[in-house]
């Protein structure tokens, strides 16, 4: 499985580690896509920092064409099952775990972002551990911080491999000026990268009901 990992360092920034390698203009926001999220909360985030997040990666999202439906699939002893939480499926349903610890090994990474080889997957981690006391706080609150985390790992999961970018929310590594960009709500997809998610989620769509169209013929 591939892996996408972010890291903040000290000097308060973030930076994506193990890597394979402008705002949507009107036509991205036409004929929107509507993609669920279920969010699993195993590390209990305050409710408030939890809708703040969501909050600012819709804003992100909407700005990209994208349109998000969050499943609240609640904390450990306290999950939600009948939402339909579990039925994560590539490119409309994507799930997004909040964990504690150092399941990395490492006390600087904030997620992970899971991949197979087609360059698919349905499934990140956030690490709130590190986030917590990261120093890029000094510049953006932590809902903020947390939904911009939550927009990468999405982001890297609907781009496929090779989603790093020069400039924007995919850049590889984000200094004190991104940032105060991210604090401001200004730090986006770019128009490619919009275009980029459009054409793989109508491409899987259509690949999808393909097959199943053929299962159906089949008789199967």
């Amino acid at each position: 499985m591939a892996r996408r990992i972010w890291m903040v360092s000290a000097a308060g920034t973030l930076t994506l580690l193990f890597a394979h390698g402008a705002a949507a203009g009107p036509d991205a926001r036409q004929n929107a896509i509507r993609l669920k999220v279920s969010v699993f909360n195993d590390a209990q985030v305050p409710q408030s920092v939890l809708r703040a997040a969501e909050t600012r990666a819709q804003a992100v999202f909407e700005k990209a064409g994208i349109s998000l439906a969050w499943l609240d699939c609640g904390t450990p002893g306290h999950w939600h099952t009948e939402l339909g939480c579990l039925d994560v499926a590539f490119p409309n349903h994507l799930s997004v775990r909040l964990v504690t610890g150092k399941q990395t090994g490492s006390h600087d990474i904030f997620g992970q972002s899971f991949l197979n080889e087609r360059g698919e997957g349905n499934y990140a981690n956030v690490y709130l551990t590190p986030l917590s006391s990261a120093k890029a706080l000094e510049v953006i609150r932590e809902g903020d911080l947390l939904g911009c985390i939550i927009v990468h790992e999405l982001g890297h999961l609907l781009l496929g491999k090779n989603s790093h970018s020069a400039e924007g929310l995919m850049r590889a590594k984000w200094e004190v000026w991104e940032l105060r960009e991210a604090a401001r709500g200004n730090l986006l997809f770019t128009k490619s990268e919009s275009e980029r998610m459009r054409v793989r989620y109508f491409s899987a769509v259509a690949r999808a009901e393909g097959a199943s169209s053929r299962v159906k013929a089949s008789g199967k």
